[in-house]
């Protein structure tokens, strides 16, 4: 199970990241130690604050505080030994705590105290914690940055949702200070190694609904703090429950992606006849799926979802591997999958619609339906929707169950230049040069 749990962290990683995960997980096992949670912390915690006691990139600093933080908190945790659950025992949790802690503290005794191996090298991943806006919780973010990373050049982004594995927040950093194994001189850089890698952590097994996917976009915007992104070469992927939230994330959010790779995945996020599909159909969709997967949903889910896509017109491909289970799936696979994804290029369709049921995503493109996200957190049916036509420079926009509008026609927005004629349900109501700001329409 252990080498699985690594498997499944590595798996998410852009293809030029994965190195050897199995022989690392092999390697790992000497790792483990018998010592107790507060002796564990107490080595880690010496080890971070005297890393930190020498000036320190700022970036490799966050990192080493991050991890103190993340142990810190799950060892107070342990402290008021309480259950976290009635299938997580305290005794199980403090099991679990001296394996993960043993790991990240030999690490950084060894080939992780070297900030080179994050920042220039490209062979191990960051982790940086925050605060949560939501509710102050502290949640985390892997970060991959490429070879040779410059932070003044915008990189490509690459996000990678994590499946159901440890709930354990120190599972899958802890995985990130296993030994590696070098590639070979004349390895070839494998498809997506030039990005930046993003890996949030889902508060567990939350299917990236909720809050989950607050911390999505939370971590992206950090993110933005400190690396420079293309706008235009956004990908996100996911397997298994990880898929099934990105299924569900491009469709309230289809105008930030330029690909998506739905891996071993199903529709449970977001069902056909929730009506929520036809917002996504312009986003370039590649499955990957095993023959034989086992879970339920899976692969009759996968065909459909690639059918509807394929008869809306959408840029979808469909591999099924064969004599594949749902896990692990082929590096030839997943390698293929990851070029057929970057080979693409955000684009804005002349024709589009969006339906919106969440306040938190009231549109895209942007045209925007008002609504208070604070107070507006269910949208009774029939929801809003909109459909949008460009056609040179006239937008025609028609909309239903919509008495407010936004319509951002900038760089920011539908990307229009010059003199543009904007008609609402038939209507002009704009003439002219595009605003710096978007146009508000009332009474609909």
């Amino acid at each position: 199970m252990r080498c699985l749990h690594q498997a499944l962290f590595v798996l998410l990683l852009p293809a030029a990241l994965r190195y050897s995960a199995f022989s690392c997980c092999a390697q790992q096992s000497g790792a483990v130690s018998a010592d107790s949670p507060d002796i564990c912390f107490a080595r880690l915690t010496a080890r971070v604050d005297q890393l930190l006691q020498r000036e320190q990139p700022p970036l490799f600093a966050w990192h080493l505080r991050s991890i103190r933080a993340l142990a810190e908190s799950e060892h107070s945790k342990l402290s008021v030994q309480v259950p976290q659950s009635g299938r997580q025992s305290v005794a199980s949790r403090a099991k679990e705590f001296v394996e993960y802690v043993s790991t990240i503290e030999l690490g950084l005794r060894t080939a992780c105290a070297n900030p080179d191996a994050y920042l220039k090298d490209g062979r191990r991943t960051l982790i940086l914690g925050r605060p949560s806006r939501l509710d102050g919780s502290l949640q985390y973010m892997m970060v991959s940055l490429p070879k040779s990373w410059d932070a003044n050049r915008a990189y490509p982004l690459f996000v990678g949702l994590h499946g159901s594995g440890p709930d354990n927040p120190l599972a899958y950093p802890s995985f990130g200070f296993a030994p590696q194994t070098p590639p070979a001189a004349d390895t070839r850089q494998k498809p997506g190694g030039d990005m930046i890698g993003l890996n949030p952590w889902g508060r567990g097994n939350r299917s990236w609904r909720g809050d989950a996917e607050t911390d999505l976009f939370e971590a992206i915007e950090l993110l933005k703090t400190f690396c420079k992104l293309d706008p235009e070469r956004w990908y996100i992927t996911g397997h298994s429950s990880g898929a099934d939230g990105c299924w569900a994330i491009l469709q309230h959010t289809p105008d930030l992606w330029a690909a998506a790779g739905i891996q071993s995945g199903s529709m449970l996020n977001g069902r056909p006849e929730w009506g929520l599909i036809p917002n996504m159909q312009y986003v370039p969709v590649h499955f990957l799926i095993g023959e034989k997967d086992p879970l339920p949903y899976r692969i009759p889910d996968t065909k459909e979802a690639h059918r509807i896509l394929s008869a809306a017109g959408d840029d979808t491909k469909l591999v099924i591997l064969p004599g594949i289970g749902h896990y692990p799936l082929t590096e030839e696979g997943l390698n293929e999958q990851t070029a057929w994804m970057v080979s693409h290029v955000r684009k804005r369709p002349d024709r589009f619609s969006f339906t919106v049921d969440q306040a938190i995503h009231p549109g895209v493109w942007g045209i925007t339906v008002p609504h208070n996200a604070r107070f507006d957190r269910l949208i009774k049916e029939p929801w809003p929707n909109f459909e949008c036509e460009i056609q040179g420079c006239d937008v025609r926009i028609k909309t239903m169950n919509i008495k407010e509008l936004g319509v951002e026609l900038g760089p920011t927005g539908l990307c229009m230049a010059g003199n543009v004629r904007v008609f609402v349900n038939g209507k002009l109501v704009h003439n002219g040069p595009v605003p710096t700001t978007p146009i508000e329409l009332k009474d609909l």
